[in-house]
């Protein structure tokens, strides 16, 4: 039996979810449904994709009784629509950040559970084949002790987004892939903000989180760059790991100073660093999107849990919001000559 979706928001995020699900076979997923408040979005829909739309997501869970339901709203309704689904025992894909607030998503969480249904949680960069690939060669330990992560996010203003900064809607994503590959929690966090082009929230953010493993990550995120920008390195002990988020590939920069130590810890002099071989690795390229579909489908269907869950949201939320206080912490405490 195919699995049943139905679709809440058809803007630009939303038509990429409609599109991903109606590329599926109809033995796999079947899209029943998309609601959408703009008439002028539902007739493109309508006309493009040959799917019942309701201006109401109410009306559509009511009708349609879908099996899954995806959220790709504005942040600040998330909960709002989110809550709805799920209490009706419906499972949920939010899109990233998971809600507005900590207390929100917790409120999301208790309620999937009493509910007995999943709510899933679309940190798509987690799907990456590229990001895959590397936690794999983490995890084999090829890379020795990381001591830090680089994350560059770039990028022109996009007007659709209004109702949050690039914290909560780009820098969300490199924070829960720092934690995925590092395996370690957040520990302190400092950061520094600026608003240039959007009319409310900060448009730049340069951060700095420092993992309980030891690790430090950095943060290079805003809306401020003309050309796009998706990139994400990893140090460590044996070299530097590369990734291209763009175009899923994955690069590996040797230390040649250690290509044969075992440990540094093991070796009775620093061993230091030298430049040594550059391997682009085989990724198999795939759309996150669609694995991030897959794994949900699999989830649902052997009755285990989602890869990202609301509880990953959750801890990449209170992150984010950690960082938004900590950047009006730091202006609120500089002089006036220090700038906005």
């Amino acid at each position: 039996m195919p699995i049943r979706v139905a679709v809440a928001g058809a803007g630009s995020m939303g038509l990429n979810h409609i599109r991903v699900l109606r590329d599926f076979g109809d033995d796999i997923a079947q899209l029943v449904a998309v609601a959408e408040p703009d008439e002028s979005a539902r007739t493109r829909v309508a006309d493009r994709f040959g799917v019942k739309c309701y201006a109401d997501f109410r009306e559509m869970i009511a009708e349609t009784k879908p099996d899954l339901a995806t959220v790709v709203v504005p942040t600040h309704l998330h909960f709002d629509v989110a809550s709805h689904i799920l209490d009706a025992g419906v499972s949920v894909l939010v899109e990233k950040p998971i809600a507005a607030t900590a207390e929100q998503a917790r409120k999301l969480i208790d309620l999937a559970d009493v509910r007995g249904v999943r709510l899933a949680v679309g940190h798509v960069e987690r799907f990456n084949p590229a990001v895959v690939e590397l936690k794999r060669l983490l995890d084999t330990g090829g890379l020795g002790n990381i001591f830090s992560l680089l994350a560059r996010r770039l990028g022109p203003f996009p007007p659709r987004i209004r109702d949050v900064g690039v914290i909560l809607d780009l820098a969300t994503h490199d924070l829960d892939v720092m934690r995925y590959l590092t395996g370690s929690d957040i520990v302190h966090v400092s950061a520094e903000t600026q608003r240039r082009v959007h009319e409310m929230h900060e448009d730049m953010v340069l951060a700095l989180v420092r993992f309980h493993s030891g690790a430090v990550g950095v943060l290079d995120v805003n809306w401020l760059t003309p050309t796009k920008v998706r990139e994400l390195s990893v140090t460590g002990e044996r070299g530097m790991y590369l990734v291209n988020y763009l175009t899923q590939d994955l690069y590996f920069f040797e230390n040649s100073s250690a290509a044969n130590m075992t440990s540094w810890d093991s070796t009775p002099t620093p061993i230091g660093v030298s430049e040594g071989a550059m391997t682009r690795l085989v990724v198999r390229k795939a759309e996150p999107l669609k694995l991030e579909y897959e794994d949900i489908f699999r989830a649902m269907r052997t009755d285990t849990d989602v890869t990202v869950t609301g509880r990953d949201g959750l801890a990449v939320l209170e992150v984010a919001q950690r960082l938004l206080e900590a950047a009006n912490t730091d202006q609120l405490t500089s002089t006036p000559e220090a700038g906005r």
